[in-house]
């Protein structure tokens, strides 16, 4: 599964392993993208204008994205088919081409509403609702699509090849369907988990303090620690079929199990990845770019269009001194004047700078009482026609600054 919200992180993919399709071979202009996912022998890409770009085996439709091609959020390739969600909520299915493998899987159940996830297996297709409950269409003679009970309580899915993981708020993770190589037994303690992945007979969980955990089909080493496991702080992991990925936290990528195809070999440099996904025999993941130049990748750095390599940030606001015109902000909860406490939210800036700062630069600025509440009625009309304030905030602000003994 791969779900984006507002103002995600962009990049251009990188593919590596198999291509007999083309899986790995991005479609010009490789750049814009915010999420990927990867299952068969075909590829999906989201782009920060929430468009998807299909790419690799299309026998079946899968690399068809249906129009309008607009307002997707969410991406998920299964073996044959691809699952998207829109933003309203629903999800739209495609590429189930062949009567031979289709089994419903494209078919969402009514109400095709409300969903906040999605995962795709061999023939099965989950969703997961806002109310935390999972909806399963498609192939189920292993019980793929048969979520137990209680059915509440999920914030995440995956699908393997023929079973099933949904994380619970509490993290903990339940599994359902093909239990062959124990890939519906989770390891104890089942605790402390934030991330769910699978692979056609293996399952794998990410822990909050950065160690994965693997269990299943172990005929290619996949259920072993990943190589550095024990070191590495991960932050997102991919099952494919029979190998695994881990995105660590400073950007680099850990592959191990199955690599007949070089899928698990991270080419260089291994660095400034901020998204995985795994298919058969292919992996890819979305490297950021570094628009200044300054070594720190744009996902990452805190003044993308200005070199500040030291990432110096002295009020922890997140936006570096060098592009940030408050480097030294108010980050009180509300306005406060002369020790005159208005109410009203301190809301920061995109320029790293609050209003109290703006409020402050009048009190510096100002050469009498009159000037400075003069000054701070300026502001509060421009907060107020630009809907940051109401208009008794207004009348709030301005009693405050005529009441203020400024300048001192």
């Amino acid at each position: 599964m791969a779900i984006v919200r507002a103002d995600p992180p962009q990049g251009s993919v990188v593919g590596w392993g198999l291509n007999n399709f083309g899986q790995i071979t991005v479609p010009a202009p490789n750049s814009g993208f915010v999420a990927v996912s990867a299952d068969g022998n075909h590829s999906l890409g989201l782009k920060a204008d929430r468009s998807i770009v299909a790419w690799g085996d299309n026998r079946w439709g899968q690399t068809n994205v249906p129009a309008p091609n607009a307002d997707f959020i969410g991406i998920a390739a299964g073996a044959t088919h691809s699952l998207a969600l829109k933003a309203d909520g629903s999800t739209v299915a495609w590429g189930c081409g062949n009567p031979d493998i289709e089994f419903g899987q494209c078919s969402v159940p009514a109400p095709n509403a409300d969903f906040i996830g999605i995962a795709a297996g061999a023939g099965h297709s989950l969703g997961l609702n806002a109310d935390g409950s999972i909806v399963g269409w498609g192939f189920n003679y292993n019980g793929q699509t048969s979520v137990p009970a209680p059915n509440s309580g999920f914030i995440a899915v995956a699908a393997g090849g023929f079973h099933s993981l949904g994380l619970k708020v509490d993290g903990s993770i339940v599994a359902w369907g093909h239990n062959l190589y124990g890939q519906s037994n989770i390891p104890a303690p089942n605790t402390g988990f934030i991330a769910v992945g699978a692979g056609v007979y293996r399952s794998l969980g990410l822990k909050a303090d950065g160690s994965i955990v693997a269990w299943g089909y172990n005929g290619y080493g996949e259920t072993y620690p990943p190589p550095g496991g024990t070191d590495a702080d991960f932050i997102d992991i991919a099952g494919g079929s029979y190998h695994n990925l881990g995105l660590t936290g400073d950007g680099s990528i850990v592959g191990w199990g199955r690599n007949d195809h070089g899928e698990t070999n991270v080419p260089p440099p291994n660095a400034d990845f901020i998204s995985i996904a795994a298919g058969t025999h292919h992996s890819l993941a979305i490297r950021s770019p570094d628009e200044d130049s300054d070594g720190v990748p744009d996902a990452f750095d805190n003044c993308p269009n200005v070199a500040n390599p030291d990432q110096t940030d002295a009020d922890y606001d997140e936006i570096g001194d060098a592009c940030d015109n408050c480097p030294n902000s108010d980050f009180g909860k509300t306005i406060v004047i002369d020790k005159c406490d208005t109410g009203i939210a301190n809301e920061v800036s995109h320029d790293g700078c609050t209003l109290a700062d703006a409020v402050a630069v009048c009190a510096e600025e100002a050469r009498n009482h009159g000037q400075f509440i003069q000054c701070v009625a300026l502001l509060a009309n421009g907060w107020k026609r630009s809907d940051a304030i109401t208009d008794a905030d207004r009348g709030r602000i301005i009693r405050c600054a005529a009441r203020a003994d400024i300048p001192h």
